[in-house]
């Protein structure tokens, strides 16, 4: 057997010796005998620090020696003065899990042989040394065909009885092949962080977010990482390609205005494809590139009508580079990279946005949002070019209460799924107490397939925030040679996942894998074989656990009331988009973050999840509002029995609307309407005058409610009230007229006929009178002149 201290290994590896050097700097120069680089070790008060960066083999069998490589750091309240490192193998018979925990957590006493030891130059405070220790086969042999050797690593003060410092682990021994191997799967969640800013508006914060989210050194970019090569499967949300990702290449395109509302800064939008108004509007819609017009149409476009900007959302029409911002560039090609590393891989379909199916089914299993959140799982195949599982359903909590499975077949029903080919949930939720450990493969009282994960192993994959991966690594194997005692002699599986924050180091996740992919007693199997049976390995009916099962995740944000809110904001959007030429892009522009919301993501940061719902509030507001009826504060005076009104109509958005229906239902019978208009078409940002056609049946006062609607009724936009005076001319007021008339006559007739002749009928010789008077009238005129 042999020791060596840190000046060895850090003379191999060209540096200084460790023992003089800065905690950060010997925890960089014990890399070059750990498989992975562990974070630096910070020094405790009162204990020194024994951290395993690896031991290799993983695995001992009759001749083969296992070498352990590891550090130690001295206390802060002083220096280890003569150390000593020594190993001893735990005198304690390991066969039940409940052993491997008391080993582990210190209730187990420390007894047995010391297998190696050796002394170490003294260590200042706060200071760290490296160390080697190889270990004879020999010393860890066990009469077993299999088992786990639990040890304990050491630190000695000089002249003490008691151990300044230890780290206790296991080493897997095996022998003899006296089995049938476990068929091991390993599924891993690849889903955006619960980030605001994902969805900003301001095009710096969203590409730092998105860099942040899928870009190099992302969580996403080591799960990876750690699984490239390995029988992995990956259980991938589609909106983690960015927002096109469930149909076509790249992000969506980012509009040159959009109605803000009354938004004051907060986050919305879209990844890649965000509003770009301006955060402080309250309520005027940002101007758009194409102008405003009147009477529906824009300047510049041959027919009338502005021509479609926008891109649908299917992988045979997506946007140009050059179509895009250079944000949504840039997030496209993270996009890009992304999904290139995933071709190839074993891939399963999250529901879009990894929506929340747990609290979906419990409260509104026939939600329509989260319904087509599962059907556009389907695009990550598209995206990826490949055949991608969409019809696993994983339950972020890992439970299976009474009524979920029936929830989750409503909700699948009118999907394109159809039905659930299995469901992923926690071995404890659906086994009661037994002696042994049930197969991963089991099935749900009504007939649903189930695939059971450990959570025990499921909880030992390593962590960015673990020393180094050997504890975990050696646990790992220890409690997977417990399980095949259990019943060494029978086919079973085991499935390992990992919770949606699953946050590895990419090296350590990967020496994970590969030392357990070496352990003969574990057969690496894909997680979709667990949905048959194999063998005599058959699925087991689930059983009621004899305990409440906690929870794998975080309280749920999504609630009957809110998933019904967001459900009508969702067809209040549909109907929208419904009414415009380019309503794909509308939808990708305004429906984004909405599906967002239902995301499983947000029970982690419920507050993230309360400033995005305002924000998407606002958008709806500002999207629907945007196309309305303009009110009128005058009234409008109707002076005949038939007249025209003439109904102002705006279009607030950067689209065109087509084929919307204007309606008018006056509030009382004095007016009707004589014919409804026929479809309307409005250009961007640009109003116009519809006349109606309408008849006053009565004088008064009416209200007349004019309201948009799609083709098929559904209301849309904003209405307005128009207030009518009717003041009809009708056919009584022409009788009266003659009547009156006709009495004048009248009159006339009979006053002739009663007061007699006239002066003038009186004078005997009208025309001697008239000559006399001419007579007189020249006469007057001589004298004169």
């Amino acid at each position: 057997m042999t020791i060596t201290s840190g000046a060895v290994v850090a003379s191999a590896a060209g540096t200084t010796r460790p023992w003089e050097s800065s905690p950060s700097t010997a925890a960089a120069a014990s890399t070059s005998t750990a498989t992975a680089r562990p974070p630096a070790v910070t020094p405790a008060r009162d204990v020194a620090l024994v951290v395993l960066d690896s031991m290799t083999p993983s695995v001992v069998g009759p001749g083969t020696d296992v070498t352990v490589t590891g550090s130690v750091t001295a206390p802060l309240t002083g220096p280890l003065t003569g150390p000593k490192v020594q190993v001893v193998r735990g005198d304690v018979a390991v066969k039940q899990r409940a052993a491997l925990d008391d080993w582990a957590s210190g209730r187990t006493p420390t007894s047995g042989p010391t297998v190696v030891t050796t002394d170490l130059p003294s260590v200042a405070a706060g200071q760290t040394r490296t160390f080697t220790a190889t270990i004879p086969w020999r010393q860890l042999r066990a009469d077993d065909a299999f088992a786990a050797v639990p040890i304990s690593v050491e630190v000695m003060q000089q002249g003490a009885s008691q151990p300044t410092g230890t780290t206790r682990t296991f080493v897997a021994w095996s022998g003899r092949k006296e089995y049938v191997p476990l068929k091991v799967a390993t599924v891993l969640p690849v889903t955006l962080d619960p980030d605001v800013e994902l969805f900003s508006r301001d095009d710096t914060a969203r590409e730092s977010a998105w860099q942040r989210a899928i870009g190099a050194d992302s969580r996403v970019e080591r799960i990876l990482a750690g699984t490239r090569g390995t029988p992995v499967t990956l259980a991938v949300d589609p909106a983690v390609l960015g927002t096109a990702a469930a149909g076509g290449q790249g992000a969506g395109p980012t509009p040159t205005g959009t109605p803000t509302g009354t938004s004051t800064g907060t986050p919305t939008g879209t990844a890649g494809g965000a509003p770009t108004g301006n955060p402080g509007s309250t309520g005027t819609p940002t101007p758009g590139t194409t102008g405003s017009t009147t009477g529906g149409t824009t300047p510049g476009a041959a027919s009338g009508t502005p021509a479609p900007t926008g891109t649908t959302d299917t992988p045979s029409d997506q946007p140009t580079q050059s179509a895009q911002s250079p944000t949504a560039q840039a997030i496209g090609r993270l996009g890009d990279a992304l999904g290139t590393q995933l071709r190839g891989r074993s891939v399963w379909a999250l529901p879009y946005a990894d929506a929340d199916i747990a609290a979906t089914v419990g409260t509104a299993p026939a939600n329509a949002l989260v319904r087509d959140l599962v059907t556009r799982a389907a695009g990550l195949a598209q995206r990826l070019d490949q055949p991608v599982r969409s019809d696993v359903v994983w339950p972020v909590d890992g439970l299976l209460p009474a009524g979920r499975e029936q929830g989750v077949r409503t909700l699948l029903s009118t999907t394109p799924v159809k039905k659930a080919a299995g469901i992923v949930v926690s071995s404890a939720a659906v086994t009661k107490a037994a002696p042994y450990t049930p197969s991963a493969r089991r099935v749900a009282t009504g007939g649903t397939r189930l695939l059971a994960y450990d959570p025990r192993l499921s909880a030992l994959l390593p962590k960015r925030t673990d020393p180094s991966p050997v504890l975990a690594t050696q646990r790992f194997l220890a409690e997977s040679l417990v399980l095949l005692g259990e019943r060494a002699g029978t086919s079973r599986s085991v499935l390992v996942a990992a919770p949606r924050s699953y946050d590895p180091d990419g090296p350590a996740l990967a020496s994970f894998l590969a030392a357990t992919a070496s352990a003969p007693w574990l057969e690496r199997v894909d997680a979709a074989s667990l949905l048959t049976d194999s063998g005599s390995d058959r699925a087991e009916v689930q059983t009621r656990p004899t305990t409440a099962v906690a929870s794998a995740a975080a309280r749920p944000v999504l609630s009957a009331g809110r998933l019904a809110q967001m459900a009508d904001q969702r067809d209040t959007l549909l109907s929208v988009s419904s009414v415009l030429r380019d309503g794909e892009q509308f939808q990708r522009t305004y429906r984004e973050v909405l599906d967002e919301l239902a995301s499983a993501r947000w029970r982690d940061r419920p507050g993230s999840w309360g400033t995005l719902a305002n924000s998407v509030a606002a958008d709806v507001r500002a999207a629907t509002s945007a196309i309305r009826v303009v009110p009128r504060t005058t009234t409008i005076n109707l002076l005949a029995e038939n007249g025209t009104l003439r109904i102002t109509l705006e279009n607030g958005l950067d689209y065109t609307v087509e084929g919307i229906r204007l309606r008018l239902v006056p509030d009382n019978p004095r007016i009707r309407v004589v014919e409804q208009p026929d479809p309307i078409s409005i250009g961007p940002e640009s109003r116009t005058n519809v006349p109606v056609d309408v008849a006053a049946v009565a004088a008064g006062r009416a209200q007349i409610r004019a309201f948009l609607t799609t083709a098929d009724g559904t209301m849309i936009g904003s209405p307005a009230t128009i207030p009518v005076s009717a003041n009809p001319l009708d056919g009584t007021i022409y009788w009266v007229g003659g009547i009156l008339v006709g009495l004048v006559l009248l009159a006339g007739v009979l006053r002739a006929v009663f007061k007699g002749t006239s002066r003038v009928d009186e004078i005997a010789d009208i025309e001697a009178v008239t000559a006399a008077h001419q007579a007189l009238g020249d006469a007057d005129d001589r004298d004169r002149h």
